[in-house]
């Protein structure tokens, strides 16, 4: 995982200083992850993953791919869906909801 997280930074030009502001902790931390004394914590692991857009199994070396599919993508997209629906929905009247309650279990019988 060490060598990862530098090669990573290399790759990107960072200094151990920029790395350590972008994924928020010192550089003194940063640098006894890459010198493996120390092992990040999954929610450090989670920044660097979202830093260097790979994927956190990636960076652990439990895979050679650094991306994962696009899942997170569709996923995202999926929730914004949902967020516009549940907009809309707070917008019905308590009859209007009643209707699309009923049309909505019509619907569940067909499939």
């Amino acid at each position: 995982m060490k060598t990862r997280i530098k090669e990573l930074r290399m790759e990107k030009s960072y200094t151990q200083e920029l790395l350590a502001m972008k994924v928020g902790v010192n550089q003194t931390s940063l640098s006894r992850i890459e010198c493996g004394i120390s092992v990040p914590d999954a929610n450090l692991l989670v920044r660097l993953s979202d830093t260097f857009k790979v994927s956190t199994d990636y960076i652990l070396c439990l895979s050679d791919q650094r991306l994962i599919s696009n899942h997170s993508d569709k996923a995202i997209k999926c929730l914004q869906r949902y967020q516009t629906h549940i907009s809309l929905l707070q917008k019905l009247n308590p009859t209007q909801r009643t209707h699309l309650q009923h049309f909505l279990e019509s619907m569940e019988a067909v499939y």
